[in-house]
């Protein structure tokens, strides 16, 4: 397994990085970089800690103790194996204050190997190249050297009011093909996290009016000849760990990424070409980083429900029945996040390369439930805080001995140490009251896709046409026959690959 120093020596490899004006040479070592990369080390050396080794380990097959990043879960005790995984990450590292660490990013490439097929021979354009072997070659190169690979999936917006406008799109493109590979063109408007990864993992959302070209699934090195990496400016607090504990972390640094006549060889594309397949897939792909996200705000919710017990406690409200009730909320906001990551893991399916899956609608509708949700009872965060969360000391006031009498005496209550009361009154600015904690809650939003996009995306799932499975009750109560099981035309359920159908539900229900 690799360890954190390995890691931050493989970050200064030439990569081309921009943040904000500034030309970073290593991202390892610069001020608006390192502490971020440094947390992404600590992932690595969790791995190696004796304590956490039953939670953050696994021995395959073949006897390799490797990370649980590349557990394949066959089981649904194997998810839970996973998801008690996750969580051990992001309690290690601030709660969920790090998103996208290197098992959140790899994640999404188990759509690939679970069923590699689709992939090659929906392709267009490869000269009738076997894609598969690529796909499980790369897989093999990044488990076993147990690397980093971040997304690149979202594109430049267009004139959404025109389908012709995706085709004036500075959009990634093929732009020429060879016995070497494709040469592509263009940028991928946001990638969270590529500035500190070992391979870029481009893919595409489809958009009506794409173009074949714009089609491109596949992956290159952050330091490939024509890659340029431009993020925006960093919200990160370095080196100031007391003050800022949580944005002193680091920043995940979202970016755009340049493609000037990239090369990629042929066994690192994985599809090319194929509008209708693009249409199919993505979603399927990031299903796995949803289950994640779902399982994150989980946490984060029990981290939300934590402080403002702590808090009240501090401030002495906590006994008051009115408080009380307004905390009830926030256990009720966990224990439904929760109750969504149980049920998704109970009403799993097997997908058809053997790998056990969290149900897709249960964990879509969790995550719907957060983000319709979080605003307000970040609102009551803060209120219930009041002036802790906003008016207290810096920790160089603290220290001094003519302010401190009078600095201890704002921060006496009736239960805990005045100066567990600056710790916690930090914490919660960092996560809601600053540029770096609003970052995070944006990303949440918009994290692969937003409560408008989950609730369009649930309806072209397989069985929420009126074809399939979620009708047939309705559909025996009024003593209809089922439309898929009949010589009539073709019906919105029936029109979906059943490859991509089968990354939906299980067999019975997707046949």
């Amino acid at each position: 397994m690799r360890t954190g120093k390995e890691y931050l020596a493989a970050l200064n490899d030439g990569r081309t990085v921009w943040v904000g004006d500034e030309l970073v040479e290593n991202v390892a070592t610069h001020p608006k970089t390192r502490a971020y990369a440094r947390r992404l080390a600590d992932f690595y050396d969790l791995h190696h800690r004796p304590e956490l080794q039953d939670a953050m380990t696994f021995v395959d097959e073949e006897g390799v103790r490797r990370s649980m990043t590349w557990f394949q879960h066959r089981s649904k005790e194997d998810l839970r194996r996973k998801r008690r995984y996750m969580e051990t990450v992001l309690r290690e590292l601030g709660g969920g204050a790090t998103p996208r660490t290197p098992d959140v990013n790899n994640y999404v490439l188990l759509t690939y190997v679970d069923d590699p097929e689709p992939w090659s021979s929906q392709s267009v354009g490869t000269g009738g190249r076997d894609l598969t072997e690529g796909i499980l070659d790369f897989w093999h190169e990044v488990r076993e050297s147990d690397l980093n690979t971040t997304p690149a999936f979202v594109d430049p917006q267009t004139d959404r009011s025109r389908d012709a406008a995706q085709a004036d799109s500075p959009a990634l493109q093929v732009v020429g093909t060879s016995d070497e590979g494709i040469t592509v063109r263009g940028v991928k408007a946001i990638s969270t996290g590529a500035a500190f990864g070992d391979w870029i993992h481009i893919g595409v959302f489809y958009r009506p009016g794409i173009l074949p070209e714009q089609i491109i699934f596949g992956a290159v090195k952050p330091n490939t000849p024509g890659v340029t990496i431009v993020c925006r400016e960093s919200n990160v607090r370095d080196g100031e760990d007391v003050e800022h504990p949580l944005a002193s972390q680091g920043d995940e640094l979202d970016s755009v990424i340049v493609f000037e006549d990239v090369l990629i060889p042929w066994n690192r594309v994985f599809h090319i070409g194929n509008p209708k397949h693009a249409s199919l897939y993505p979603q399927r792909v990031f299903d796995w980083l949803h289950y994640q996200a779902l399982v994150r705000q989980m946490v984060r919710a029990e981290l939300m429900l934590g402080l403002v017990l702590l808090m009240t406690e501090h401030i002495g409200t906590y006994q008051l029945p009115p408080v009380q009730t307004r905390i009830a909320r926030f256990a009720g906001f966990h224990q439904t996040i929760k109750a969504h990551v149980i049920a998704s893991e109970d009403e799993g399916f097997t997908t058809p390369g053997g790998l056990y899956k969290p149900n897709v609608l249960m964990f879509d509708f969790g995550r719907a439930f957060y983000l319709e949700n979080i605003a307000g009872m970040v609102h009551e965060v803060v209120d219930l805080a009041g002036r802790a969360s906003l008016i207290f000391p810096t920790e160089g006031q603290w220290q001094r001995p003519e302010l401190r009498p009078w600095l201890e005496a704002l921060q006496t209550g009736p239960v805990g140490r005045p100066h567990d009361r600056l710790k916690i009154s930090r914490v919660i600015r960092d996560l809601f009251l600053s540029d770096w904690g609003d970052r995070i809650s944006t990303f949440e939003n918009f994290n692969g896709t937003p409560l408008l996009a989950i609730r369009t995306l649930t309806m072209k799932r397989a069985e929420m046409s009126p074809g399939g499975s979620m009708a047939d009750l309705a559909r025996k109560v009024c003593g209809i026959e089922p439309a898929r099981d009949t010589e009539e035309k073709e019906t919105a359920y029936t029109a979906q690959a059943d490859y991509a159908r089968r990354q939906d539900a299980s067999r019975k229900d997707a046949s």
